[in-house]
């Protein structure tokens, strides 16, 4: 009589052997548990993290083009890009992402960065809103709102803001620039200053530093002190003629920039002297990535006729504006 013991097992061996039989029988089976694409993916994500961003490029890129519903490899892939400055590239990289997985934080918070730099305010504050929503926590998405908020003219949420991304990065420089550019507006001369000497003091190697050293230059050095006046400086409604621009060179697109996918509007006060000269630059709204500093050096070599005053010429304060857009 046969054992039951013995017989049970027998049963179990040809249940399994008929199990990977069929399993062997049916690749899709075996592609549902481990998709190709994973190798593709882990190999990218190891390239990435060992610092080969282009490598890592190459590779997702391949993964993504075979695999279009791999979340993971675009989330990589949007991070290599940002990694080489190519921010405009990240963009539509993140688009996917969260495309494929609605609650990646971080995903909207990158996203919402990329679109700051696109010029594209309203759009920034919904996903970066989002990202906060869903528990981001970087200083991406405040920033994102923060400078959107100040380029729709609402210093105080820009400030705010700013501060909220410095909270989590005191080191994150874009706000602290921000929270500058915020606190003039607001007449906080003393923290305006402060936060550019801590952007300097960070990065005293920006490509932007000389812009940001002048601007300390043209604050003030105590609070709700006026701007530096210049001297002989008469105010537009008692000029008998205006300056008159004769001449005013097109600022420089750094490569800098055009590899960030930048784009947007620096203004600048300055005075128009008597003597022919634009001097007292000051920054009130600013692009990085270069841009500002350009536009002072297009800013410096504007011709013009100066502005009148009973027959003599005279000093005055002017607005200007420089706007940058690819195509």
């Amino acid at each position: 009589m046969p054992n039951p013991r013995h017989l049970g097992s027998a049963v179990l061996v040809s249940s399994l052997l008929y199990l990977s039989l069929l399993i062997v029988g049916v690749p899709g089976y075996v592609r549902a548990q481990q998709p190709e694409s994973s190798k593709g993916t882990a190999r990218g994500i190891q390239l990435y993290q060992q610092g080969d961003a282009a490598g890592a490029i190459k590779v997702l890129g391949e993964v993504v083009e075979k695999h279009p519903d791999d979340a993971d490899a675009w989330y990589y892939l949007g991070l290599a890009f940002n990694s080489q400055g190519l921010i405009s590239e990240a963009r539509s990289r993140f688009e996917h992402l969260i495309n494929l997985r609605p609650d990646s934080a971080d995903g909207h918070a990158k996203l919402a960065y990329a679109l700051i730099l696109a010029n594209e305010p309203q759009k920034a504050i919904a996903i970066a809103q989002r990202a906060i929503e869903l528990g981001d926590r970087s200083p991406e998405a405040h920033y994102a709102i923060a400078e959107a908020s100040f380029r729709m003219d609402s210093p105080e949420k820009a400030a705010e803001e700013a501060g909220a991304a410095l909270m989590i990065n005191p080191d994150f420089l874009p706000a602290l620039i921000t929270k500058s550019l915020a606190q003039l507006r607001l007449k906080q001369y003393s923290e305006a200053e402060a936060c550019l000497e801590r952007f300097l003091a960070i990065s005293p190697d920006d490509v932007d530093a000389e812009t940001w050293r002048g601007q300390l230059e043209e604050l003030p050095n105590r609070t709700h002190e006026p701007l530096k006046p210049a001297p002989l400086v008469v105010p537009a409604k008692e000029l008998t003629q205006k300056a008159r621009v004769l001449s005013k060179p097109e600022p420089q697109y750094t490569e800098q920039a055009r590899k960030a996918g930048v784009q947007g509007t620096i203004v600048l006060r300055a005075i128009f002297t008597a003597s022919g000269e634009v001097k007292h630059i000051l920054v009130t709204r600013a692009v990085g990535y270069g841009l500002t500093t350009e536009a002072i050096k297009a800013a410096c070599q504007i011709k013009f006729e100066p502005a009148i005053k009973d027959g003599r010429p005279v000093s005055m304060y002017i607005q200007l504006e420089y706007n940058f857009h690819l195509y």
